[in-house]
């Protein structure tokens, strides 16, 4: 398979290669009845026009860039983990003022057991380390004693909500409640851009090869007009230019000449 340079496309030029898929050669392509968010084709993919191939390696390809790289999906799901956790802490605050003395105890010891810094400093922690503390929260209000203190302050509805945000985001964040953390962002996002550079570059190669074996002018035209935005992407993100090669007499490293001089 010919590399033509999709290793030097960047997350954002996949990312803005969507729209390209809406329109011209590639929008009259359907996909709907094959398209799933799980990247399993809801139909057999062995009798599948290659056309419908390529375009769902191209989306899938780009749906998983947009994914690790996805910082606005998860700042939403960023946004309600901390509002839960702030939920938790007026609630407790609310506890701590009730008129039963075993009620603002019980209130006092959740603070200090599942509130970091006693309020909301949890919040201002990295994204896996937000998930990670809030399976530990989760864990310690399920055990004695917090357990029986939870039921007493009256804050197990917003423990739920905490359970529920913690595993949405970790989902989100590519892990699971079950499983350790996922690998770090930039190699996650190293990883999406390996995979979609390949999946561009075969794409690439396959519609090359029916141009070239086609002979009715419609249909090779409508292969140039896949092909045409694939090559305007590689000129969006030429390959860097080369170190120009040193003069004759010249080092290499510091321009200085390499003839027999003194030293």
């Amino acid at each position: 398979m010919a590399g033509h340079g999709y290793s030097f496309v960047t997350d954002r030029g996949f990312n803005g290669f969507s729209r390209e898929l809406e329109s011209g050669a590639w929008g009259a392509v359907s996909i709907k009845k094959y398209d799933a968010e799980d990247e399993a084709a809801k139909l057999p993919l062995a009798d599948t026009p290659a056309v419908v191939v390529w375009k769902l390696r191209t989306l899938w390809g780009i749906r998983a860039v947009a994914k690790a790289t996805g910082v606005d999906a998860l700042a939403e799901f960023d946004a309600e983990w901390d509002s839960a956790q702030r939920a938790l802490n007026l609630a407790v605050g609310a506890a701590e003022e009730h008129k039963e003395p075993a009620t603002r105890a019980a209130a006092g010891r959740i603070r200090l057991s599942l509130l970091s810094g006693g309020g909301v400093a949890q919040t201002q922690i990295g994204f896996d380390q937000e998930v990670d503390f809030g399976l530990n929260q989760i864990d310690l209000a399920s055990r004695s004693p917090l357990a029986a203190d939870v039921k007493t302050a009256g804050v197990g509805e917003h423990l739920k909500r905490i359970q529920a945000a913690t595993e949405a985001f970790a989902v989100a964040l590519g892990r699971d409640t079950g499983k350790g953390r996922a690998p770090a962002r930039g190699r996650r996002i190293r990883e999406a851009l390996i995979a979609c550079s390949t999946a561009f570059n075969g794409i690439h190669d396959e519609i090359e090869w029916a141009i070239e074996h086609t002979s009715d002018h419609e249909q090779r035209a409508r292969l140039e007009g896949l092909l045409a935005p694939l090559n305007g992407l590689l000129e969006r993100y030429p390959a860097p230019a080369a170190p120009a090669a040193p003069a004759a007499g010249q080092s290499p490293a510091d321009g200085g000449t390499s003839g027999g001089g003194a030293p």
